[in-house]
């Protein structure tokens, strides 16, 4: 369960290192006035939803790491 989580903010988080290199297409460059490049957007502005997913993979890889460490300790047992 744990390899689980970890891979699915693995992806997640590629898939935010990975948009960038769209950047030089020809409907991005028409939108940010040729200017951008990969990795170099222009005069365009990344949103705050790019910053989002971003914080989302590494909040999802760090909370899930931590939750499997305590998914294989035993719970204590009350007399009552």
């Amino acid at each position: 369960m744990r390899s689980l989580c970890v891979r699915k903010g693995l992806l997640i988080g590629s898939g935010c290192a990975l948009y960038p290199l769209g950047w030089d297409s020809e409907e991005v460059q028409q939108t940010c006035n040729n200017s951008s490049d990969q990795f170099q957007l222009g005069s365009c502005q990344i949103g705050w939803a790019y910053y989002c997913t971003g914080a989302g993979a590494a909040a999802a890889m760090l909370l899930c790491t931590w939750l499997s460490c305590f998914a294989g300790k035993k719970q204590k047992q009350y007399p009552y």
